[in-house]
């Protein structure tokens, strides 16, 4: 039996900032936005500190304001006496709730992050070690248990204490006898514990315990990979806990739920629900590492900063070609199967004289807006040049957009990849065009692809801005900005 560790830098991005500034992010207000984009814009992180006050970990500018008006006038506060300081407000009870706003700054946090790993690396090798994000690792240790003849707790707390000399930076651990137990000690039970006399929170959790413990936890979300569309599906069944789903999987086929039913819904991923309800989880760290995906795609999707109207947008589908071009060549990649998603603004809808036909959805929010569209394209032949992926895009939006309705959020999408430097991929196929000249004969394709290596070594060396086209500079264009963003957050 194997034993893992999941560890989580507490409220990563607040934490970071809270350092940086010489505050404690457990008694200190803050929130991680970019104020610059309205009140509407999501929060990257929230505090814990005003967490603790009823703010949501990722809420809206707005929705965090509004929360603490609500609260203030709760509590009868004065304007002129406040505070961001949780200890201070708990004491004086008539101090108005207040809260410093600090704009992302991504590549601060990367580096950190990277300390963070290294200070992993001191008591683990990098084969044991999966970065599952910025802020979460899983880390087999069962090696090191025997090795040093100690106690998870007792290694999870060693690294723990590591992390927060040295950052500042509050982590969490949740250990298991498997990848998913860990997790679920992690998300459910450890960050809802009470700290040691160190103030460090560590759960464990075996396949018994987990049955005992969480069998009648509600809601289903709060489990790993278990999403609202999943919990929806599965409160049609009746089932609103593992439990639930769990006596399911064991029912004779004659009872009105049983395991086909399971599978009915969920098809092949009925048998992942199965297991991490009876607690089971067969994946380790040895096969994530070793697992490759011959089924490459590149997926790139921008919220715009408005509702944009279709002329707009098609200037940021272009840009977004010709980024993925880049990003193709950086790979060494070539793609045949493009498609183009777009969203809609729930303004559409009220727009004076235009009563939509096409069919709704509900959004994230509850509001009711067009349904998204996609389509599809097939190239004659594996690209990476930007003239053709400009040209196969701009067709691709001429087919999607509704130039009635207001964009908010385009996605373009290269399926299949191509890749010269994967020795697994057998000799691509491509449909002949006797019209057509061949990728050998054809000089404007040759010379697309000699630009486009001058490009991007220039654009590697100097920064993605180096080098713009026209279209980056056009009214509405985003490339320029966000060439200068990580993750769509400032750098």
């Amino acid at each position: 039996m194997r034993t893992y560790l999941a560890i989580d830098l507490k409220s990563f991005y607040a934490s970071a900032e809270c350092a940086a500034l010489g505050l404690d992010p457990l008694n200190a207000n803050l929130v991680v936005a970019n104020a610059a984009r309205t009140d509407k814009t999501i929060c990257l992180a929230v505090s814990p500190a005003l967490k603790s006050f009823g703010v949501p970990g990722r809420p809206r500018l707005f929705e965090v304001k509004a929360t603490l008006r609500k609260l203030n006038r709760q509590r009868r506060a004065f304007n002129h006496y406040e505070s961001i300081y949780r200890d201070e407000l708990l004491k004086h009870p008539r101090q108005q709730i207040t809260f410093k706003i600090v704009p992302p700054r991504m590549q601060y946090y990367l580096e950190l992050s990277n300390h963070i790993y290294e200070i992993y690396l001191r008591y683990f090798q990098s084969k044991d070690i999966h970065v599952y994000s910025i802020d979460e690792v899983f880390i087999d240790i069962t090696d090191y248990l025997a090795t040093h003849r100690t106690s998870a707790r007792q290694v999870a707390k060693q690294v723990i204490l590591a992390i927060q000399t040295e950052t500042k930076i509050t982590a969490t651990a949740g250990i298991g006898e498997n990848l998913y137990l860990a997790k679920v000690a992690l998300d459910i039970v450890a960050k809802k514990i009470n700290g040691d006399h160190d103030g460090v929170r560590i759960a464990q959790l075996t396949t018994t315990s987990y049955r005992q413990l969480l069998w009648a936890h509600q809601p289903l979300t709060d489990f790993w990979r278990v999403g609202r569309g999943y919990a929806k599906r599965l409160a049609k069944l009746g089932l609103h806990t593992m439990g639930d789903i769990a006596r399911v999987a064991v029912a004779p086929l004659d009872q009105p739920l049983n395991p086909e039913t399971l599978y009915q819904t969920f098809g092949k991923n009925a048998e992942l629900l199965i297991d991490h309800a009876w607690g089971i989880e067969t994946a380790t760290i040895a096969d994530i590492k070793s697992y490759r995906n011959h089924d490459h795609g590149i997926y790139s999707s921008q919220v715009l900063p408005r509702p944009y109207h279709a002329d707009e947008a098609k200037i940021v589908v272009t840009e977004m070609a010709d980024d993925l071009a880049y990003q193709l060549m950086k790979r060494r990649a070539t793609v045949q199967q493009l498609a183009l998603r777009i969203d809609y603004d729930p303004q559409s809808l009220q727009q004076p004289g235009y009563d939509y036909p096409g069919e709704l959805k509900t959004d994230f929010y509850g509001r009711q807006v067009p349904k998204t569209t996609q389509v599809n394209l097939t190239l004659p032949r594996y690209t990476d040049s930007a003239r053709e992926l400009k040209r196969a895009f701009a067709q691709l939006y001429q087919q999607a957009f509704n130039q009635h309705l207001l964009i908010r959020k385009i996605t373009v999408i290269a399926n299949q990849l191509f890749l010269e430097t994967n020795p697994n991929h057998q000799t691509r196929s491509e449909q002949l065009d006797l019209f057509a000249p061949t990728p050998s004969n054809d000089q404007t394709t040759k010379t697309d692809h000699q630009l486009q290596q001058v490009i991007m070594k220039i654009r590697d060396e100097h920064g993605k801005n180096a080098i713009l086209t026209g279209t980056d500079l056009l009214d509405g264009a985003t490339g320029k900005k966000r060439h200068n963003e990580i993750g769509g957050h400032d750098a």
